[in-house]
């Protein structure tokens, strides 16, 4: 009598999260509590919008882009 197993392949899940750059595909996760992402602030202190550090475009909170690959210059003061 031939003993015929049913062998099921199981896939392991990636516990890496993603959160990538839209622009520059860089991974913008550091843990589960803080993300790499910069904050821009607007006139009044409130926040509107985020910039990534490694390409330094700069994102409204509906991923949009506002300003791709900014520049150098200083535009406020820490």
């Amino acid at each position: 009598m031939t003993n015929k197993q049913n062998l099921s392949v199981t896939k392991k899940k990636s516990n890496k999260i993603k959160d990538l750059c839209p622009v520059c595909d860089k991974s913008l996760y550091f843990n589960s509590d803080v993300s790499k992402r910069v904050g821009l602030l607007g006139d009044n202190d409130e926040v509107v919008g985020w910039l990534c550090p490694y390409c330094r475009t700069e994102f409204d909170f509906n991923e949009k882009v506002v300003n791709i690959m900014g520049g150098e210059e200083i535009r406020g003061e820490a």
